[in-house]
């Protein structure tokens, strides 16, 4: 069908530069159907759904974290399965319907297991076309109006096919039902948005889109396919840590450049070179577990039980990086996220010697997010100790070392005295506090929350009784109990132990 567009394309002496191209179908198991992409193009990924932290304490007095999130926030994840944008600017969003958008107030937050039970008894009828314009109306990437007659209706290919006006003359939103070789399979209804670049010619757009990609979607039958079509719905018995996995690699799933990786507690997704992920990634799946480890030896939670599911995403350039993350994170280079719960970071062209350190600064954020149960916990503590891990190594024994960041501690030595007495002002810190100031002043902030990180971790133990010892357990305890940065600081730091802290602290120093 594709060449016949080609060559009339070439007699009448049309541009179709700009217009989206396709790619040969490829069958898709999360989609169930074999199915064109959009040619010349990037994936770009969706956000993962914002989720809001409950601390859950039980009847025997034990507390654990549990996420919770919007359910349409959910709905719209679990329904929307891959988008993609070209180099004209075309861009192509595919949905699979097969559930119908919750009833519930706007505002309703749920766990994954108890939304995916309920979304069992919401799956779509495919006769009910009412379902199915609910779902289109919700899922839409542009407000949509009402369903319109097709220009050619049968397809061999296709049970069912409507279009949809819409508020953008730009956009064709089409949802199409295949048709199945095996008469006891029934098809879903899916959606097909596709938004053109600005400029096209809407009738050579809506050609293309009619004959080389609606036309080229089929259903294989079930002994030609390579694996089965993914479970739409989750089992019953899975966990909140297996479901968490589950829509992690459901958000890539569908995007051929892009890979899962996993590694006990922790889960990578990226796209990557495959040179890059050959030596890069085993590199992340290496590191991260046993750094894990550490942290919790040195900061302990103090919950009985949390989301322990490390989830990193790593893409290949800074432009999708931004891209995903937004223009505001442009100094950046990797970040932790704790409204999407994942690491996020981008793998520089000139190699990630320096990046392996930055990811375990943040590795260390989003550590001690589960572990203070996501509340927000002292600048000074976590940059500080997220300071200590970056300037640290594995010896080949296995274990954790604290290397000192020398220019740091050259300064901090120098200016001992004078640092010592802007302690307590630190430790009152928020993070607009932490951060406002010259380049200058934030750097000397980061030194003093590094050293006081560094000499609990290196020099307190040496101390006669360890006054310092569980410091850093009894902050974190003190965080999730009072469920505040500075009560958390207040519990640990009654005037007579910071004082006894700041002189100690001064001792170590002054001797370095």
């Amino acid at each position: 069908m594709r060449s016949k567009v080609y060559i009339a394309a070439a007699l009448l002496g049309l541009t179709v530069e700009a217009a989206p191209r396709f790619t040969d179908p490829v069958w898709r198991p999360d989609l169930g159907i074999s199915l064109p992409g959009l040619a010349r193009s990037e994936a770009r990924p969706f956000t993962l759904p914002k989720a809001e932290g409950y601390l859950v304490t039980s009847t025997t007095g034990k507390s654990r974290l549990e996420d919770r999130f919007d359910v349409f926030d959910l709905w719209v994840s679990a329904t929307l399965r891959g988008r993609w944008v070209d180099y004209e600017g075309n861009q192509l969003q595919i949905a699979r319907l097969f559930a119908q958008p919750p009833m519930d107030a706007p505002g309703t937050v749920s766990t994954r297991r108890a939304f995916y039970d309920a979304l069992k008894r919401r799956t779509i009828d495919p006769k009910r076309l009412e379902q199915r314009n609910e779902a289109v109306q919700a899922i839409a990437p542009v407000d949509v109006l009402s369903p319109v007659k097709p220009r050619r209706s049968q397809r061999q290919n296709l049970m069912d096919i409507v279009y949809y006006s819409s508020t953008n003359d730009h956009a064709l939103i089409c949802a199409f039902r295949p048709r199945t070789p095996e008469r006891n399979e029934v098809s879903d209804w899916y959606l097909a948005s596709l938004i053109a670049a600005p400029g096209a010619d809407m009738n050579e757009v809506q050609s293309w889109f009619d004959e080389a990609f609606l036309d080229e979607i089929s259903v294989p039958p079930a002994r030609s396919r390579t694996e089965p079509a993914a479970d739409k719905l989750p089992p019953e018995e899975a966990e909140e840590g297996e479901l968490l996995w589950r829509d992690v690699r459901g958000n890539v799933v569908n995007y051929d450049d892009w890979h899962s990786t996993s590694a006990e507690d922790v889960l990578i997704v990226d796209d990557v070179d495959p040179v890059v992920r050959s030596t890069f990634i085993p590199t992340l799946t290496n590191d991260l577990p046993r750094l894990r480890r550490a942290y919790a030896q040195c900061v302990p939670s103090a919950l009985s039980a949390t989301n322990q599911t490390a989830v990193v995403r790593v893409f290949r350039s800074k432009e999708e990086y931004l891209a995903y993350v937004g223009v505001q994170h442009k100094w950046t280079a990797a970040l932790w996220s704790p409204t999407h719960r994942e690491l996020v970071l981008y793998h520089p062209e000139g190699g990630a010697e320096q990046l392996i350190h930055t990811v375990w600064h943040e590795a260390f954020h989003q550590y001690l997010a589960y572990a203070g149960s996501m509340i927000e916990s002292s600048p000074w503590f976590n940059e500080g100790h997220a300071k200590l891990f970056e300037y640290s190594h594995f010896d080949r024994n296995g274990e954790i070392v604290f290397d000192r960041d020398v220019q740091a501690a050259a300064y901090v030595h120098e200016y001992a005295a004078e640092l010592a007495q802007n302690i307590p002002a630190v430790l009152e810190m928020d993070y607009l506090e932490f951060y406002d100031g010259t380049q200058e002043e934030i750097a000397a902030k980061y030194r003093i929350a590094w050293s006081m990180a560094y000499f609990l971790e290196v020099g307190a133990p040496k101390l006669p009784y360890r006054p310092f010892e569980r410091l850093r357990a009894k902050y974190v305890e003190a965080l999730v109990r009072t469920r505040s940065m500075y009560g958390a600081t207040a519990a640990v730091f009654d005037d007579e132990t910071r004082e006894a802290f700041i002189s100690a602290w001064l001792d170590f120093w002054k001797r370095q």
